[in-house]
């Protein structure tokens, strides 16, 4: 077969989920490629679902009818299913059951780790004959945060990795639980945190830093936190870090107490970053470093990181989150199934993945809708924008990840002082303090930014020299997530710019993503014209068209909106009588009882499970108990008629706080030191948050295999299932300066 198709996807439901098909012909070396994130077909955010209306529209772009033509599905894994650790349960066991109702050889989906599909998607990409790879995210595979890979003759190779507590485990818990800006509100923390450097020190972040080691088990005390806690009893719901908890109901709040805190989240990210630079070049020793991972979304950590270290050239993938994991899967699945695949027959000079809607498909809703219309070109596009109108702009392919880069933009005068507010409050409806970015012309780039390098993915934060000129898109600390385009990248943007600076002198138009609060960036024309009608956006650019709002007669917005609803529900049925062998809610109802089951068992008994055969196979042996006393006398308390024949002594670790109040402690034999700790016959590892750190202290003092691990990466601390069962309380349970009574 000449022609070879490998598409990608998530192997669970992820918010990011998606889909990737990477088109190879054998005779002429030829790679093509399509993209796109499942919210933008569905129109619903952070979705996590299976991602049907992705797959298919990639399919659509190569004119494959059904999945006989692919070769290969690449996904990434998970150890085991962890439903009930995040996300919708719902979700997750639907997409179970889609997945194994996937109308394609199972021997032929292959699954790859996460970490590895973030790094294929950064350096297959990239430029780079060899580099670096930092991959920092929330999670992995296996629990991994950080991993460092290097890139060298087409082959990626794992040099090291670090599980647990990471920067991006940190900063998710602070962006969720203290700011309470939800899911993927990482970006809102980071365009709040220049607000905070005045009232810096408002929570306490002691990281250790240790090679690729950037340990935050001290700052993410689990107990107790927990998703279960809150599933059970919204009330219960805890605060994870040890501070006091107020709620941001104020959109535009900016008291001295939230900005402090994403100043010190946002600084310390700034610093691991910028070791981990260091680190993983004391490794490789290259001058060059590719980064993925939802972490490498921190634009700012990013130009930090590359100052600070002795990199010479950084590539930072677009889709660095895991929108981007469908494609690093497919373009694994290719540099490892087919032979003498180069890395240069990647093209990838633009992130512009997606459809490239026609005239004639735009030309047929305008006229459905009786919607009145003109010609658009460059210089009128410019013209206006130099008035002061708000252009949205749907044309050309659409891009891949997060950030607009002109073809599904909202574009407008940086120069208007006034500009930011206008639009953050009538057109984006979202937090005051939110900045926009500027578009440069890219030879123009020096000039207005401390910026050595392009930047054409909006990746790289940098000062601006000429503020006052552009103060819409700059900062209040003086910055800019900067945007460069040339020709080569972006034509038509390019050509607006250039004619906006002959008007202005100014080669700068700010850029912001063409969508409402709340919403994904729009896709298509029909996305795009609803966004339109439903925000203050003066003009919307549809390819070669121009509608304006003065022109526009009253439409029913409703009306619009059922029938793009009827569209994609219409569709979807097409889709999953293409893809899916029969599916029947009475089947699912079977299979999410079990797959329910089976995540409880791995989540919670199977921990529990394993001390009762432990204990029950151990009579008469002695046993030590290494850890926090909090978790000791969880045990104690849950496994006490065990104890009878049992030779039980507990050391308790230094430094590791007790948060749990105790009446009627067990009566535990302690030891002050670990001299004896061979003649010990089995070492249980007490703890939940630091199980993997006192597995490496101790395992130079015993044999390793008298260790006991408790827990594995599916499950969740035995406090929490003690705390569900014997907390009846309907007030909080966690406050600052309290501890939690156990009664």
């Amino acid at each position: 077969m000449t022609i070879k198709y490998y598409l990608g996807i998530q192997s669970y439901a992820n918010h990011d989920c998606g889909a990737s098909i990477v088109k190879y012909n054998t005779k002429s070396k030829k790679i093509d490629y399509v993209c796109i994130s499942e919210e933008r077909l569905i129109r619903k955010k952070y979705p996590y679902t299976f991602p049907i209306h992705s797959i298919n529209y990639c399919m659509e772009h190569f004119k494959l009818k059904n999945l006989n033509r692919i070769n290969y599905i690449i996904s990434d894994w998970i150890k085991i299913k962890r439903w009930l650790r995040s996300g919708p349960s719902y979700n997750y066991s639907m997409f179970d059951y889609f997945k194994e109702k996937f109308n394609f050889p199972q021997k032929k989906i292959i699954q790859i780790d996460h970490h590895l599909a973030h790094a294929a998607s950064v350096y297959y990409t990239s430029k780079f004959k060899e580099s670096a790879i930092l991959i920092v995210d929330g999670l992995g595979s296996d629990l991994e945060t950080t991993t460092f890979y290097m890139g060298q003759n087409n082959k990626i190779k794992e040099i090291k990795k670090y599980k647990d507590h990471g920067i991006g485990t940190a900063y998710g818990a602070v962006t969720n639980h203290i700011l309470n800006l939800g899911t993927g509100g990482e970006g809102k923390t980071m365009g709040l945190a220049p607000y905070g450097k005045k009232y810096k020190n408002q929570i306490k972040i002691k990281v250790k830093l240790n090679g690729i080691k950037n340990d935050f088990s001290e700052f993410m005390k689990r107990n107790p936190l927990s998703d279960t806690l809150n599933q059970i009893n919204p009330n219960l719901r805890p605060n994870p870090i040890k501070v006091k908890h107020r709620y941001c109901k104020n959109k535009n709040h900016l008291s001295k107490y939230f900005s402090g805190v994403a100043y010190d989240i946002q600084d310390t990210a700034e610093k691991v970053m910028s070791h981990l630079g260091k680190e993983i070049y004391k490794d490789t020793k290259s001058k060059n470093i590719c980064i993925a991972g939802g972490v490498a979304l921190n634009s700012v950590a990013n130009k930090k990181l590359l100052d600070k270290s002795k990199f010479k050239n950084i590539f930072v993938f677009p889709a660095c989150s895991d929108a981007g994991i469908p494609f690093g899967a497919a373009l694994w699945g290719l540099f490892n199934f087919e032979k003498n695949v180069k890395k240069h027959q990647v093209n990838f000079d633009n992130a512009y993945t997606g459809r490239n809607y026609s005239n004639e498909s735009i030309l047929e809703i305008l006229k459905k809708f009786k919607i009145n219309y003109s010609k658009a070109d460059e210089k009128l596009i410019a013209k206006y924008i130099s008035q002061g109108k708000v252009i949205g702009r749907c044309a050309g392919k659409s891009e891949y990840g997060p950030r607009a880069l002109g073809n599904r933009s909202i574009l407008a005068d940086a120069r208007n002082p006034k500009m930011r507010n206008y639009l953050n409050k009538n057109v984006k409806h979202r937090e005051m303090f939110r900045p926009f970015a500027p578009v440069i012309l890219e030879e123009k780039n020096s000039e207005y930014f401390d910026l050595k390098q392009p930047s054409p993915y909006m990746l790289l934060v940098a000062k601006s020299h000429k503020a006052k000129l552009i103060p819409s898109a700059i900062h209040v600390d003086n910055t800019a997530r900067v945007q460069t385009v040339n020709t080569k990248q972006n034509l038509n943007l390019y050509n607006i710019i250039k004619n906006f600076y002959k008007l202005t002198g100014v080669p700068v138009i700010l850029n912001t993503s063409f969508n409402d609060a709340g919403e994904p960036m729009v896709e298509s024309p029909l996305d795009s014209l609803i966004c339109f009608l439903q925000t203050k956006i003066d003009c919307l650019i549809l390819n070669d068209f121009m509608i304006e709002k003065k022109n526009i007669k009253k439409l029913s917005i409703k009306n619009i909106l059922n029938y793009r609803k009827n569209l994609i529900s219409g569709k979807e049925r097409k889709i999953i009588r293409n893809l899916m062998k029969p599916l029947s809610m009475k089947e699912f109802k079977i299979k999410k009882k079990l797959y329910t089951k089976e995540a409880i068992f791995f989540a919670i008994k199977n921990s529990k499970n394993k001390l009762k055969n432990l204990f029950s196979n151990l009579k008469n042996k002695k046993i030590l108990l290494v850890g926090s006393n909090d978790h000791t006398i969880i045990i104690c308390k849950m496994f006490k008629k065990y104890f009878k024949n049992l030779d039980l002594s507990f050391y308790n670790l230094p430094n590791k706080n007790d948060f749990l109040k105790v009446k009627n402690k067990p009566n535990l034999k302690k030891i002050s030191n670990l001299n004896k700790i061979n003649s010990y016959d089995k070492i249980i590892i007490s703890s939940f948050e630091f199980q993997r750190d006192i597995v490496d202290f101790i395992s130079e003092k015993v044999n390793k295999d008298k260790i006991f691990q408790i827990y594995d990466n599916s499950s969740r601390s035995l406090m929490d299932s003690f705390l569900i069962k014997n907390i009846h309380t309907k007030k909080r349970i966690y406050k600052f300066g309290t501890q939690t009574k156990i009664i």
